[in-house]
């Protein structure tokens, strides 16, 4: 919940403080280039709203990593008022997306993040669904 906040109020400062030192994603980003990305992101949408749906959370047996998986309606609005969603839901408005936090020094913070859905941002698709040989679905980026 802290992190909605943090991105619906558009706080880079908080938001790049809930990311690990250790980030790393399947897109191939490392925690400074999704902090770039994100103040990209907040530069673009003069509004951006997430109504959460449904959270899971699973914590490891140390209790200092957890996957969450997160069902939530995210839309941006841009500059000139118009409203998209980021996310394209598979199941009509409802996205899915993972999570893997890490405790470091007492804070929960951001260690990947993993799309279930094609990704639209600032207008355009930035990551699609694919299948891979054995069914799964595998993203690539665009």
């Amino acid at each position: 919940m802290r992190g909605k906040k943090a991105v619906e109020a558009k706080n880079l400062l908080t938001c790049a403080n809930m990311v690990s030192t250790d980030y790393k994603d399947k897109y191939g980003n490392d925690r400074q280039s999704l902090i770039y990305a994100t103040k990209t992101f907040f530069t673009y949408y003069k509004d951006i709203f997430i109504h959460i749906e449904k959270i899971e959370i699973m914590l490891d047996e140390t209790k200092t990593q957890a996957d969450v998986e997160i069902v939530a309606l995210i839309v941006g609005r841009s500059k000139d008022n118009v409203s998209e969603k980021i996310l394209e839901g598979l199941e009509g408005e409802r996205d899915r997306f993972k999570i893997r936090l890490v405790k470091e020094e007492k804070q929960w913070r951001l260690l990947e993040i993993e799309f279930f859905e094609p990704l639209h941002i600032m207008g355009r698709e930035v990551a699609k669904l694919r299948l891979g040989t054995s069914g799964g679905r595998i993203w690539s980026l665009i």
